[in-house]
């Protein structure tokens, strides 16, 4: 045949498929090659390595497409994956070489494109407004070392929220960051409720199953705490993501994801029950119900969710009843003692936080100083016996005391603000034709408003969560925003609401 005389370097069939061939062997000596190291680095740093290696490609590939660095900082800030690794492995922060990564991202994107995402018109007076009202509590505060602490920690967790902001400007990455908070909620949720299920509170399974043995009257419980450090911070956190699950339970289109959303939910929620925490419970059926009330969901959409509410009927702990009724015992005194030592101390934290903002009621004691003065409150109180440095019980009276009138009136105003952005959001959705982001930002009201409950018997620490999650609800107005705008010039029709 002539073609089988031709030379190959003419050859149109066999040319191609001899690269393909090379190209085979290529990837497998890479192939081999990964997997010598892996294997090396497994045999010399352990296992742990398999989670680290991940986090190196996620460096690399932020690179190029810094919305997978975006995603990696989400589920890096609500799995506390930077704690672990720092706590229970001796690794460095995880978080930090990122977020510096990402933060040179915007200082390039902004140097050599000018883009300047119009979020910043927005977020950028009140972020700057707060942050003086800190810089004010830091300068005030007796105790300036804490106080200094204190404001180093709210200028690190607050550029998550400076970058979150810059890098959702679009829909996808929206949904992206918003799918990124159910990861880690189905991430954290698995482990804990497989821990609970099997019992093996001896594994802490590399860091994500930590625990508290509490007694509650005559109540012993293993209270979860995640990679937290306290149950009823885990519990606050995952009040914010089951809204969101539950949203994609009811609207994702695609099956897969549905099934995903359902998964997180359910677990999300029994992790929430295995916690114990009285307050996150009674947070959690506020962020359900407010979610049905703004959604008014169709008779299929609740009918899946009583579906999942059964499915965490079966697995309540039989202890869990008994539990909750110890919410009864704040009222029961006993000698002029209140009779639950957990309500005892709460009530010191707060009645001492009260007397201190009584004491300085413009600008509080300043950033970090409520534990320094405690104790010197607490023994007037006479309700708490531990002699240690505490914290308030309750995020709203810690802002009284730390930070006074003017810091607290700045914070619910800020709060009011994002609030604002998110009905607007909503509403640019809608008109844009979004009704998916719509839904979701639903979601996030509802669990930001869980949160914020939470925050009555919750004090702010793990602040980075915070900050990330108003990041996204302010981030959202932008997308929003220019969603609609986009929509009315393909329309044609002139601009409609405007926020």
């Amino acid at each position: 045949m002539i073609v089988d005389k031709l030379p190959s370097s003419v050859n149109p069939v066999r040319s191609p498929a001899r690269w393909i061939e090379w190209l085979r062997v290529l990837f497998a000596l890479l192939a081999i090659g990964t997997g010598l190291v892996i294997a090396l680095s497994v045999g010399e740093f352990g296992p742990l390595i398999l989670l680290v290696i991940p986090l190196l490609f996620m460096l690399l590939l932020a690179l190029g497409q810094p919305q997978l660095g975006l995603v990696g900082l989400i589920i890096i800030t609500f799995t506390q994956l930077s704690n672990v690794g720092i706590i229970y492995h001796g690794l460095p922060s995880m978080a930090q070489p990122l977020a510096a990564l990402l933060i040179l991202l915007i200082i390039v994107r902004f140097a050599l494109f000018g883009e300047r995402p119009e979020g910043w018109l927005r977020a950028g007076p009140l972020l700057l407004i707060y942050a003086l009202v800190w810089f004010a509590a830091l300068l005030h505060a007796g105790n300036f070392q804490a106080a200094s602490a204190a404001f180093i920690g709210f200028v690190k967790d607050a550029l998550g929220a400076v970058i979150v902001i810059f890098f959702i400007q679009k829909p996808a990455s929206f949904k992206g960051a918003v799918w990124a908070v159910i990861f880690a909620g189905l991430l954290m949720g698995a482990v804990c409720v497989f821990q609970t299920l099997t019992g093996t509170f001896a594994n802490n399974y590399f860091g994500f199953g930590g625990w508290q043995l509490q007694n509650s009257g005559a109540v012993t419980n293993h209270r979860l705490t995640g990679p937290y450090t306290n149950p009823n911070a885990f519990a606050q956190v995952l009040v914010f993501i089951v809204p969101l699950t539950i949203d994609r339970l009811w609207h994702e289109r695609n099956l897969t994801l549905r099934v995903f959303a359902g998964a997180a939910a359910l677990v999300s929620i029994l992790t929430v029950i295995f916690t114990y925490s009285r307050g996150g419970l009674l947070a959690l059926v506020f962020t359900i119900g407010l979610l049905v009330a703004l959604r008014r969901p169709n008779f299929l959409f609740l009918l899946l969710t009583v579906f999942l509410a059964i499915g965490v009927i079966q697995f309540l702990p039989t202890t869990y009843n008994s539990r909750i009724l110890t919410l009864l015992q704040f009222t029961d005194v006993q000698g002029g003692q209140l009779s639950d030592k957990s309500f005892r101390g709460r009530t010191s934290e707060n009645t001492a936080a009260w007397r201190m903002f009584l004491d300085n009621p413009l600008l509080g004691v300043g950033l970090g100083n409520f534990s320094v003065n405690y104790q010197d409150y607490s023994r007037t109180i006479g309700l708490d016996t531990r002699r240690d440095q505490r914290s308030p019980a309750s995020l709203y009276m810690e802002l009284l005391s730390e930070q006074g009138f003017v810091g607290t009136v700045i914070f619910f105003w800020l709060m009011a603000m994002i609030f604002r952005e998110l009905n607007f959001s909503w509403k640019n959705f809608i008109q844009s034709g979004l009704t998916d982001e719509g839904y979701m930002i639903l979601a996030i009201t509802a669990g930001f408003a869980g949160y914020l409950f939470a925050g009555i018997t919750k004090n702010s620490a793990y602040s980075n969560v915070f900050w990330v999650i108003v990041g996204i609800a302010m981030a959202s107005g932008q997308v929003a925003h220019s969603s609609r705008l986009k929509a009315e010039e393909l329309s044609g029709n002139q601009p409609g609401y405007d926020v």
